[in-house]
């Protein structure tokens, strides 16, 4: 990739200004750089002062873009699609910190969400601490096993559509994964000779 110009650097500084300020300010914001630029006679000068302020500027943008919305009164009053329970949270169903704030959500109350992340992490991450709280939650009685069914499930969509993306690896969706970190079987016939 060839190395970006100072013109180049220039535009794309002035456009970040102007997506994170309002004019006003952006306007100021352009003077005061443009004024600096010229009290700089040396391309390398005028170079090093653009590379820093694009790269700060492409950061705010970037925790800008990130930064979750507030849940309307609506959304946090809505069931919990999972097991019923009267409030809940938004989850995103693909990942807040690597896509940002979307609109590709479901309605969880705390503990599902919870547990929804902690199937995540048990299958994509392989984490063993994940793993056992979701065995504890699994045979502990209190979680209906169509909640666990209803939540699997989604968790296996997101993991498809990962896979399908090549972020994560497409075994981790198969039934085989499932079973090996979950005992999904052994779970599955437990919760039916109790029902």
């Amino acid at each position: 990739m060839a190395p970006l110009t100072e013109e180049s650097l220039y535009e794309e500084l002035t456009t970040l200004i102007r997506q994170l300020y309002h004019k006003g300010e952006a306007d100021e914001i352009v003077e005061t750089f443009q004024a600096t630029l010229a009290a700089n006679p040396t391309a390398d000068a005028r170079y090093g002062i653009l590379t820093h302020w694009v790269d700060f500027y492409r950061l705010r943008k970037y925790r800008r873009d990130r930064q979750r919305r507030r849940p309307t009164y609506r959304e946090r009053t809505t069931p919990c699609v999972a097991c019923g329970y009267p409030v809940s949270h938004r989850h995103h169903v693909y990942d807040l910190a690597t896509h940002g704030e979307h609109t590709q959500t479901v309605q969880l109350c705390a503990n599902c969400h919870e547990l929804q992340h902690l199937l995540y992490n048990a299958l994509i991450n392989e984490s063993d601490y994940s793993q056992k709280l979701v065995n504890h939650m699994m045979y502990s009685g209190r979680v209906a096993p169509a909640t666990f069914d209803q939540l699997l499930l989604w968790c296996r969509q997101t993991i498809a559509y990962e896979a399908s993306k090549g972020w994560v690896s497409a075994d981790k969706a198969g039934d085989e994964w499932v079973e090996l970190r979950l005992h999904w079987s052994e779970f599955r016939r437990q919760s039916g000779a109790k029902s």
